[in-house]
C-alpha cells in the first residue's frame, strides 16, 4: 500500500514516566527522519488527545517503532478516513462512537482481530462479536451543571421541556460522537415523543454548540448553566482540576457509549496494529484510560475516584444494527429540522416557558 504524506509524525523528544513500569520519549508532531513505512504505524484517534499521545508514545518506546497520531473529533476522523478511501493511510482507528465503527465494519474496511489472548478478562459484550472491533473503554452521556444550576431529580423530559429555568446547550451531534450515539439512541427509544421533545427544546433556547469543548467552556464560564448530551470523563476531568460542576445521569437511562479501536483492512502491518490493539487492553495502558476518568474495558481494573466503584447508573438500551441503519437519516433530519429551528433565548429570571415557532 502506498501511503500519503504524514499528517504528523512523531519524534523522539524529551522524557517522563508515563506508566509504572515504562520510560517513554516525548514525541512532537512536526517532521523528522526515521524508518520507512514498515517501521511505523498510522494511528487515527477521536480524543482525548492527551490519553491518545500517551498511548502512543508509550507504545513507540516500548516497541521500538514510530508512531503518527492524527488525533481529532470522531467526525473528522471518519471525514479523513473517507477522504483517504482509496489512497488509505491509517493502521488503526480509535473511535469515540461504536456505531461510527459498526459503520467501517459494514463497508468492508476492518480487518478482524478474532480471540485476542485477553478477551475474558475484559467487557465482552462492548466488543464486536466478530471481532472487527474491540473497546478500549467506555463513557457515560448525560447532563451536566453549574454547581449552583445543580438539581438531581431532573429527567430528560425535564430539561427539554422547559421546566429547567436556565440555559441549556447540546454538543452538536455531527461533531462529538458521543453526543452523535446519545441523539440517535434517544430517538430511536422515545420515537415521535423524542422528536416533539426536541423541537420544543430548541424552540425554547436550547443551543447548539459547535463541539464538546465549546460547550465545556460555556458552561465554566456560565454562559450556559447545564449541557446536555455531556460525555462524562469530559466533565469528570474539569471537576478533578476544581471546576464548579456537577454530572448527573437523568434517571431515565444514559447512554453508555463504548470506545473501539479498530485495525484498518488495508493496513501493510497487521501484526503491529495487533499489537497495538493488545497494547491498548493491557492492564497497564488500562490505568491510563483510569486516569482519563473513562470506564475501563478490562475487568479488575479500579475506576478513578471521582468516578466511583458504585452502579453505574441505568443506561438506554441500544440495538446497534437499527442505529447503524438510522443513523444518518435521524442525524440529517436532526440537523434540518432541529438545529435550524428558531431559538426563543429563556428569561434568566424566571423558568424557560416553551414557545412555538412564530
Amino acid at each position: 500500500m502506498t501511503r500519503g504524506a504524514a499528517s504528523g509524525r512523531l519524534c523522539p523528544g524529551t522524557h517522563r514516566t508515563l506508566l509504572a513500569v515504562l520510560l517513554f520519549s516525548i514525541l512532537g508532531v512536526t517532521g523528522c527522519g526515521g524508518a520507512g513505512d514498515d517501521g511505523v504505524l498510522v494511528v487515527y484517534s477521536a480524543g482525548p488527545r492527551g490519553l491518545a499521545e500517551t498511548v502512543t508514545e508509550a507504545f513507540a518506546e516500548a516497541h521500538g517503532v514510530r508512531v503518527e497520531l492524527y488525533a481529532a473529533t470522531t467526525g473528522q476522523v471518519m471525514a479523513r478516513l473517507e477522504a483517504e478511501r482509496y489512497r488509505p493511510r491509517a493502521d488503526v482507528v480509535v473511535f469515540a462512537s461504536r456505531v461510527a465503527a459498526e459503520a467501517l465494519k459494514e463497508r468492508g474496511r476492518l480487518l478482524p482481530y478474532a480471540d485476542p489472548p485477553w478477551l475474558d478478562e475484559t467487557e465482552r459484550e462492548w466488543h464486536d462479536p466478530e471481532g472487527h472491533f474491540h473497546a478500549t473503554s467506555a463513557a457515560l452521556v448525560g447532563v451536566a451543571f453549574r454547581e449552583a444550576a445543580y438539581d438531581p431529580t431532573l429527567d430528560w423530559d425535564d430539561l427539554l421541556s422547559g421546566h429547567f429555568p436556565g440555559r441549556v446547550t447540546l454538543p452538536g451531534p455531527s461533531r462529538s460522537g458521543a453526543a452523535g450515539d446519545f441523539v440517535v439512541a434517544h430517538i430511536l427509544r422515545d420515537g415521535d415523543a423524542a422528536w416533539d421533545l426536541w423541537l420544543q427544546a430548541r424552540r425554547g433556547g436550547l443551543e447548539i454548540s459547535a463541539a464538546n469543548s465549546q460547550a465545556i467552556s460555556g458552561l465554566l464560564v456560565g454562559a450556559y448553566d447545564a449541557v446536555v448530551g455531556a460525555v462524562d470523563y469530559l466533565i469528570l476531568n474539569q471537576i478533578e482540576g476544581g471546576a464548579a460542576l456537577r454530572m448527573h445521569y437523568p434517571p431515565s437511562g444514559a447512554a453508555l457509549v463504548e470506545r473501539p479501536v479498530a485495525i484498518l483492512a488495508d493496513t501493510p502491518v497487521p501484526e503491529l496494529a495487533k499489537a497495538f490493539v493488545d497494547f491498548y487492553l493491557s492492564p497497564e495502558v488500562q490505568a491510563e484510560v483510569v486516569g482519563a476518568n473513562l470506564i475501563p474495558a478490562r475487568l479488575g481494573v479500579a475506576p478513578s475516584e471521582l468516578r466511583g466503584d458504585g452502579p453505574r447508573p441505568p443506561v438506554i438500551a441500544v440495538d446497534y444494527a437499527q442505529a447503524l441503519r438510522e443513523q444518518t437519516r435521524i442525524l440529517r433530519r436532526f440537523q434540518l429540522e432541529v438545529e435550524r429551528a428558531e431559538v426563543i433565548r429563556p428569561s434568566t429570571s424566571s423558568p424557560a416557558t416553551p414557545r412555538g415557532r412564530r
